[in-house]
């Protein structure tokens, strides 16, 4: 069954790599990004479960449990094709290199809902719109454009068929969380779209800090950032290239999504600040394996 639905055609043939064609050094910094994304995505896995439950206590149009349930399935996936890539670039990784860590989600967990709980369903219907938005709205949109920045540097057919098979699912990931969100958001009180507004803030300041490395705007001005295929690159990027695709995707076309939902990311955006760099939540997108 897991390899019916997960091993999507075409598959990426990981005993082709040639381990002795790239330098350690190369081989092992591929090994631990790629390792990250592996860890970023089951973290996914563990998200999206969580929503499902939500969507079907809050029993949401059906349409959108298909989806949630196809957005599982999809992560496991991302999940098995990051690790096994990690595990081909670096066979010489011990369990300390590989060490998985527990999933973790940036939010409190969903509020229970008792029988008769009609003040508790107006809050988990305001739980599962920010969870949408955190995980889809903003962490799927900004996977897409890295991904494909990661599929033109790689000068190797397995990061770049990997990368293509996960960025093939990470648009449809995008589209459900905008389609969610324009379901979810309107139905929310102010009190609920008060907390979609206040975790945008914080949200912004988790995916910076795991996304960019420390670089910030400003280091970009002086010169635009080229992301071209050169030299030997197993599908890693730089810290200026991830910052410089966050800074463009969250300019071209999160904030303008986020105001089609009545929110208003440019002062969630200044009031991220607010958060201290080192101790915001973590993002919960694919990005976080980035840096």
């Amino acid at each position: 069954m897991h390899r019916h639905q997960v091993h999507r055609d075409p598959w990426p043939d990981f005993d082709a790599f040639r381990v002795a064609d790239h330098p350690l050094e190369l081989r092992r910094d591929a090994a631990w990004q790629w390792g990250g994304r592996a860890q970023a995505e089951h973290g996914s896995v563990h998200q999206f479960a969580a929503v499902a439950r939500a969507l079907t206590e809050l029993r949401a149009p059906i349409e959108l449990l298909g989806a949630i349930a196809r957005l599982i399935t999809d992560e496991v996936r991302h999940v098995e094709l990051c690790a096994r890539a990690a595990e081909a670039f670096y066979p010489e990784g011990d369990d300390g290199f590989f060490a998985w860590r527990r999933p973790r989600a940036p939010w409190p967990d969903a509020p229970i809902l008792p029988p008769d709980g009609r003040a508790t369903e107006r809050a988990l219907r305001g739980w599962t719109a920010r969870a949408i938005v955190v995980a889809c709205c903003l962490g799927e949109t900004l996977s897409k454009p890295m991904l494909d920045a990661v599929a033109v540097v790689s000068t190797d057919p397995l990061p770049e068929s990997c990368a293509k098979q996960i960025l093939r699912d990470e648009r449809f990931h995008a589209s459900f969380g905008w389609e969610a969100a324009a379901v979810l958001v309107p139905e929310l009180d102010d009190t609920e779209k008060d907390a979609l507004q206040s975790q945008l803030a914080t949200s912004f300041a988790g995916f910076e800090r795991t996304t960019c490395g420390g670089v910030t705007i400003d280091d970009l001005a002086e010169h635009e950032e080229v992301i071209e295929r050169g030299e030997p690159n197993l599908g890693t990027l730089s810290h200026r290239q991830f910052a410089a695709i966050f800074f463009a995707t969250l300019e071209d076309e999160i904030f303008p999504k986020l105001e089609s939902l009545g929110l208003d990311p440019m002062r969630a955006w200044a009031e991220r600040l607010r958060h201290p760099r080192d101790r915001s939540p973590d993002a919960s997108a694919e990005t976080r394996g980035s840096s």
